[in-house]
């Protein structure tokens, strides 16, 4: 609507608009200008514009158009189109269930996904049933660790979904592979699909010319993209900078759902009977949350992440976790970080190189950070 010119979306004459969906319509317009969409003024900024082409999501055209405006600057880049074809795929990642059979993590064992126990004759006991029942959880349970440990990503959880996508849609057999590694067929297929449509949006927008040279993939056609997609590896195959560069777009497409550790590990009660997570102080909400020890991003509980949701069971758990630099929420999120006057103490120093004079100041983040 903003595209179209609607300076006050609120005072729009929609037919059924209660108090709640007002609220809705003031928070979307502040996430739009948490990443960057609307200016202060609420009118769209230069990437918004872009932005307002894609037909989805405003996190998800951010992620993207942000990693063709990283890898435009890394001309002649060899695997740049193996980048953009890890973004596309994270979108999907970002967006969906996670595909990984998750019920055999704490006390609240599910049946769901296991194969129905076979009908013992009848002079089994039920002793004997619940026991081969408990023994296959526990085989099921250490499969799935296993797969997650095989796919795993250790700075982002979206990256890891990515892999298993990418090894999925590369796999002979999809139905073999979810069985083997305990992965969601379902779910794993519509990524697969909206993958794809997202990819060829990508490039229909570039073709058409509506989006500025700025926004345009200059590294191939979208051939080229799916054929630097479909090379398999034994390992996950992005090198240390890639993984920067994804990391750089995630962060800008999810800038308002950042989190910073406060605590490293906390061991929990025993009603979390051995269950570990990471501390953690998002920006935007007041109570403490919590980096679940199955994410790919557990064993590092790095000092800030972004989360794409907050699910609560028995507390706030994060979900699509990725690992992000402070430095980075400097460049992607300036709207939400604010600093302090000049600070005396260190003193401000004189930079000859640069000719300019630096400054120490204490920086905030959002509300709460």
């Amino acid at each position: 609507m903003k595209s179209m010119d609607i300076d006050k979306v609120v005072n729009f004459p929609f037919q059924l608009l209660v108090n709640r969906d007002a609220i809705a319509l003031v928070e979307a317009e502040w996430c739009l200008k948490a990443l960057e969409a609307l200016n202060s003024q609420g009118k769209l900024t230069p990437l918004g514009k872009p932005m307002a082409h894609y037909p989805m999501s405003p996190r998800h055209s951010r992620m993207l158009l942000t990693v063709i405006q990283i890898m435009r600057k890394a001309k002649g880049y060899a695997r740049a189109n193996l980048v953009l074809g890890y973004a596309v795929a994270a979108a999907p990642a970002l967006s969906l269930p996670n595909p990984f059979v998750m019920q055999f993590e704490g006390n609240h064992v599910s049946n769901d996904g296991l194969d129905q126990v076979e009908k013992t004759h009848s002079t089994v006991t039920d002793a004997i049933v619940d026991k081969q029942k408990k023994l296959k959880k526990k085989k099921l349970k250490e499969t799935a660790k296993v797969s997650r440990a095989k796919f795993s990503h250790l700075s982002s959880d979206a990256l890891t979904v990515a892999y298993v996508l990418q090894c999925f849609e590369l796999s002979g057999s999809p139905v073999e592979f979810c069985n083997e590694n305990l992965m969601h067929l379902k779910t794993l297929e519509e990524m697969s699909k909206l993958r794809k449509q997202l990819l060829q949006l990508v490039f229909n927008q570039s073709t058409i010319g509506v989006l500025n040279e700025e926004f345009s993939w200059p590294h191939g056609t979208m051939e080229d993209t799916e054929h630097a997609w479909k090379v398999s590896s034994d390992k996950h195959p992005l090198l240390l900078n890639e993984e920067e560069f994804l990391g750089q777009s995630i962060c800008a497409g999810w800038a308002d759902r950042v989190a910073k550790r406060t605590i490293a590990i906390s061991v929990s009660s025993e009603g979390d009977r051995k269950a570990k997570a990471a501390w953690y102080q998002a920006c935007m909400v007041k109570e403490t949350v919590f980096l679940p020890r199955w994410s790919s991003v557990s064993n590092s509980a790095p000092e800030f992440l972004v989360y794409s949701e907050l699910l609560h069971t028995k507390r706030p758990y994060m979900h699509g976790v990725t690992t992000v630099k402070p430095d980075w929420l400097v460049k992607y999120a300036a709207p939400l970080c604010s600093f302090s006057a000049p600070l005396s103490d260190p003193k401000p120093y004189y930079e000859p190189l640069a000719d300019q004079v630096f400054c120490w100041v204490i920086p905030t983040f959002g509300p709460h950070l």
